[in-house]
């Protein structure tokens, strides 16, 4: 998103940089401290639906499952997809330039939400006895710790001015960060749990820009 009303919404599993207050040992990534479990991410509570009026939620057909409305974009309908990018480690993970977000040179797309396994990158890897990398708690090998990298960009309406905005994730695997335009928004793991950010002073409806 860009903090015009079109932001660059960035979104990357296990990135090393960011611009959080480290707890614990300030040299590890948080991935791999054990006192650090998220940056930014709202208390979870039971999941809850957004209407614009009372007789909306009233009339509501829930089993329809979620659609956008006047106070909600749902990011990934169906069809959705998002530039992607694919590396083996951390360490080679795209860099996050502040005011704009990820470099897009070179990168792909997916189709989102799905598991990057499913659509040619990484390998998928089940085991219910015996793990596929050495166990050294809280250290994570970079061996096997590939990274995805996805943006996209949302346009925020301009009636959702001087309202708390919030984005909410249903369920990433297994510890990702968001920026908004290259500004550090969150960082959650704790994979597939719910993850909910504030985001109201990072971006602005209706093409104003968002101080700071």
């Amino acid at each position: 998103m860009n903090r015009h009303g079109h932001p660059d919404f960035s979104l990357n599993p296990l990135h090393p940089v960011h611009d959080f207050h480290h707890k614990g040992e300030p040299n590890l990534p948080d991935y791999c401290n054990h006192l650090v479990l998220h940056h930014h991410r709202l208390p979870s509570h039971f999941p809850v639906r957004s209407f614009s009026s009372q007789d909306e939620a009233l009339s509501a057909r829930l089993e329809e499952g979620v659609r956008s409305n006047d106070n909600l974009i749902l990011l990934t309908p169906k069809g959705t997809r998002w530039a992607f990018n694919f590396v083996e480690t951390p360490q080679q993970a795209p860099r996050v330039v502040v005011g704009k977000g990820f470099e897009q040179e070179g990168w792909g797309d997916v189709a989102v939400p799905s598991a990057w396994e499913t659509q040619g990158y990484g390998q998928a890897l089940y085991t219910n006895f015996q793990y596929p990398f050495k166990v050294d708690p809280p250290v994570v090998p970079d061996g096997m710790n590939h990274v995805g990298s996805y943006q996209t960009q949302i346009e925020v309406p301009k009636a959702w001015e001087g309202k708390r905005i919030m984005i909410r994730f249903e369920g990433v695997s297994s510890a990702f960060y968001c920026w908004i335009d290259g500004h550090p928004a969150g960082y959650s793991q704790d994979s597939r749990l719910d993850a909910e950010f504030d985001l109201t002073d990072l971006v602005r409806g209706g093409g104003t820009p968002t101080p700071g």
